[in-house]
């Protein structure tokens, strides 16, 4: 009985659908299902759409069911016969959303051909076509698929301002539902650009929404969360929210069309707990029919026989991973997962000594992955292949894949940085798109006001003007904000590029292609890891509002150890945090010892006779403020500037630049932060150094 009612309210569901229908049709499509639910209650959804179609008789609940079946489970050969008896009955019974899903099925034939700009035009008409008849949109529907589209045409900001814009249309116009799909669109772009926390915001008003509606895209978005959260390292909250995903996929029978298994596999796997992990991927081999999740869930076992140790089994479920591949190989939803049994293969040779054939598979993986233009996965094996060939001696190719890591690393920051922006940019514009629409209703509203009610005429201009200045005044105020944001995250993009020096880096290289050159392959080896770590670092720092002072302190003894090496250690640094002071619990902007650390090096102690000391000192000043005090022993500020006249061999611009981040963030936030530069002087009034301190609130 219990599976029977959850049958008549998935029958609900796909009423949401036909707001076109009669209340008679629906109403006899739902006592058909439901007296005949009890022979076909055991089977999953997808799995009892073509029996509820072969048995029904109403031509517009049948229309509607099919395309339930397309959207969800039918390919693109398959669906021509499913959309030719979509039209023969619309056109039978004049159902125009029916007419309207052809331009879909016509799109996603052009995409396939790769004529993406024509497939997006001809998508995007139908789900205008739709939207003007007031049909609601589940999961894999016309308006939550155009993403697929845009994602392999690569324009990402296009389809942001596409879901932008429509979320704008639905809240006017209607249907609300549709929004769901609009915030599952928008939370996969921000997902792209690793913007994991609005990600999940975005896929939470997603799920919120499909709960009212749509089901199976209310799980769907719950299995994405998980994923998401997993992504970004919180396995925690990955592992809460995966365990929903998994039970609500065992309660609604759709175990088969979906990788709860794998995903709670792949948690285990980050976690190392391999007997966990191997018993989820077991389990759901059971279940998996989908070519594409059989073939990755054998992957994913062989990896774990890899880690264990267990070369003959993980041979053995690759072997039948890539029996899939090769007979799968047309379809392009498939690519992306076997660049992945390529570098298993890798780790299988590599593992078994076999260095020949682990070069080859992790040669070709690359191939693929650059044919495919997957910025992701190229990090990867560009990475694996600078450590492997360091291994293997050859320091000179192992540095051409080191700098395109890098290279690559640099433009992906670029492009997330501009798209960020950019999408910024298009929120800002949608918000005002908004408030002059809502500008010119208030004003349709006060002119209605005028000719109704003519004794409130002088009081409606006085409410009016005084509504018109605060709205200016605040408007001017958020422009203000928006100017000074802007500016900060100028100086802030001025500061990596400071740590970031082409000098510096230049110099790094240099010094390890000495060491290759003079067969010093371990120093070659510890002076990459170490360079390669410290432009991580600064990258990841960068992303970041705020860090930890442990984090901070951690990129500038690289820093120094790096800088030290390449000057035969002529100088140190000592570090004194005083005891009241967390470096794990208190916050600094990213980026603001370095510059001055770089400047006491250079202009104070390079110019120094003997030995150098750089003490870095961390304090509290009070409960507000903390004091981080940066001293060198050098020539003195008079002595570096009078050098640096007759012939300045480096240029550091680290005072302006964070002077110019610290205005900013006081104009910002008042915040009070400040710089003092003091020289130290004896008692002869001779030079002894100088002392940078920063306070800055706590």
């Amino acid at each position: 009985m219990q599976k029977s009612y959850r049958l008549l309210i998935k029958s609900l569901h796909l009423w949401c659908i036909m707001k076109t229908t009669s209340h008679n049709y629906w109403l006899t499509f739902l006592l058909i299902v439901f007296f005949n639910g009890n022979a076909i209650a055991q089977l999953s959804f997808r799995e009892r759409l073509p029996l509820e179609i072969a048995k029904e008789t109403n031509d517009t609940i049948k229309i509607n069911l099919i395309v339930r079946y397309v959207m969800l489970c039918g390919s693109l050969s398959e669906n021509k016969k499913w959309y030719d008896e979509i039209k023969r009955l619309s056109i039978k019974n004049n159902y125009r959303p029916g007419l309207v899903y052809q331009r879909f099925y016509e799109g996603m034939r052009l995409s396939d051909s790769g004529r993406y700009d024509e497939a997006i035009a001809k998508v995007k008409s139908c789900i205008n076509g739709l939207d003007s008849l007031g049909v609601i949109q589940p999961m894999d529907y016309p308006l939550y698929s155009i993403r697929f589209i845009y994602g392999l045409d690569g324009k990402r900001l296009e389809l942001f301002r596409f879901y932008t814009e429509k979320i704008a249309y639905y809240k006017k116009h209607g249907p609300i539902e549709n929004m769901a799909a609009c915030y599952s669109g928008l939370g996969r772009y921000y997902l792209s650009i690793e913007d994991y926390d609005r990600a999940i915001g975005y896929f939470l008003r997603s799920l919120d929404v499909f709960k009212s509606f749509d089901t199976l895209g209310a799980l769907n978005e719950r299995g994405i969360i998980g994923s998401t959260y997993m992504n970004w390292g919180n396995l925690k909250k990955a592992e809460e929210s995966l365990r929903i995903y998994l039970n609500e996929i065992m309660r609604m029978n759709e175990l088969s069309n979906s990788n709860a298994y794998d995903e709670l596999g792949d948690l285990y796997f980050a976690k190392k707990d391999y007997k966990q992990a191997l018993h989820y991927y077991f389990e759901g081999k059971k279940y998996y029919i989908a070519s594409y999740f059989r073939a990755s869930n054998l992957v994913s076992i062989a990896k774990v026989h890899l880690r264990l140790g267990a070369y003959d089994s993980a041979l053995i479920y690759l072997e039948k991973a890539d029996k899939i591949k090769q007979k799968e190989k047309s379809n392009i939803y498939f690519i992306n997962n076997y660049t992945d049994i390529d570098f298993s293969w890798y780790e299988y040779y590599a593992a078994t000594g076999n260095n020949k054939r682990a070069l080859q598979n992790l040669l070709t993986g690359f191939k693929e992955v650059q044919k495919l233009k997957n910025v992701g996965l190229i990090l990867s094996y560009s990475k694996e292949l600078h450590y492997y060939l360091i291994k293997k001696g050859d320091s000179l190719q192992a540095l051409r894949y080191l700098i395109l890591y890098h290279n690559t690393l640099d433009s992906l920051d670029q492009i997330n940085t501009q798209a960020r922006i950019a999408s910024f940019e298009i929120e800002q514009q949608a918000q005002e798109k908004e408030n002059k629409i809502e500008q010119l209703q208030v004003q349709k509203t006060a002119q209605r006001n005028y000719y109704l009610i003519g004794g409130a005429f002088l009081l409606l201009i006085v409410i009016g003007t005084i509504s018109r200045l605060r709205y200016i005044r605040k408007k001017d105020k958020e422009l203000l904000t928006t100017e000074f944001k802007k500016q900060l995250a100028q100086a802030e993009t001025k500061a990596l590029r400071a740590q970031m020096n082409p000098h510096f880096i230049f110099n790094c290289l240099n010094s390890i292609n000495s060491f290759v050159m003079d067969q010093k392959h371990e120093l070659a080896s510890e002076y990459l890891i170490k360079f390669s770590k410290l432009i991580r670092l600064i990258l990841d720092n960068s992303r970041s509002e705020t860090i930890s002072i442990e984090k901070e302190l951690e990129t500038l003894k690289l820093y120094v150890l790096l800088e030290s090496a390449r000057f035969d250690n002529k100088f140190k640094c000592i570090y004194q945090i005083a005891g009241d002071v967390n470096p794990n619990s208190v916050m600094i902007p990213p980026m603001l010892l370095q510059p001055f650390v770089e400047n006491a090096i250079w202009h104070g102690l390079m110019q120094k006779e003997g030995e150098g000391t750089i003490t870095v000192e961390i304090k509290k000043q009070d409960e507000e403020f903390l004091n981080i005090s940066i001293t060198d022993d050098g020539i003195g500020r008079e002595k570096a500037a009078e050098i640096k006249s007759k012939s300045a061999t480096h240029k550091s611009h680290g005072l302006k630049v964070t002077s110019q981040r610290i205005e900013m963030m006081n104009k910002l936030n008042s915040t009070g932060a400040h710089v003092n530069i003091i020289d130290l002087k004896d008692d002869q009034g001779h030079a002894t150094g100088t002392r940078v301190e920063l306070i800055i609130p706590i």
